[in-house]
């Protein structure tokens, strides 16, 4: 299975105004800094949660006809195609499959299931999954994750005593949108 992203997000889940009005930074000198740090929690958070935050659009390549989607959450599926004996993909009608949701996990069932020529890409789906508005709880975090990384740039601090700030509070306030693989 191979997954392509051919549309990227148009936005980040927490913007530079944002992340700065948090931080309480003012200057614009640090602007690439706090970029790079929202691109970095971004991924991140989406690691964690193996969720695509905001939307954008993949192809998803198999040799057989796949049930269970590996991004969520579905935003559509645009279109499944199947590579024919001749090496061509055929797309296939919309009403030979359905989708649905189990557990935070998006499905594909089919009605019908025409042969498919044997290769590692003998089935295409195109979809697009993302929030349409990213959680609280996942802005939440992602704000105190963009701001620990601002303050403590270095791997080690020495000569200071470290605390944490109530880390449980801040990991569980995403532990209901986790997905496992």
């Amino acid at each position: 299975m191979q997954l392509v992203q051919i549309v990227e997000p148009t936005k980040t889940t927490v913007t530079l105004i944002e992340a700065k009005a948090f931080l309480r930074v003012l200057s614009e000198d640090d602007d690439a800094l706090i970029t790079d740090i929202i691109d970095s929690a971004q991924e991140h958070t989406q690691d964690i949660l193996n969720r695509q935050l905001e939307r954008a659009t993949y192809e998803l390549y198999a040799d057989d006809f796949i049930s269970k989607l590996p991004k969520n959450p579905i935003s559509s599926v645009d279109k499944i195609e199947y590579m024919n004996s001749q090496g061509d993909y055929v797309e296939l009608d919309s009403s030979s499959y359905y989708i649905y949701e189990k557990n935070g996990l998006s499905y594909i069932d089919y009605y019908i299931i025409p042969s498919a020529k044997a290769h590692q890409k003998a089935i295409k789906i195109t979809f697009t999954c993302g929030y349409s508005k990213v959680p609280s709880p996942i802005k939440s975090y992602m704000r105190v994750k963009i701001a620990t990384y601002y303050e403590h740039r270095e791997e080690y601090v020495i000569g200071v005593n470290i605390s944490t700030f109530n880390n449980d509070f801040i990991n569980n306030l995403i532990k209901s949108y986790r997905v496992r693989p």
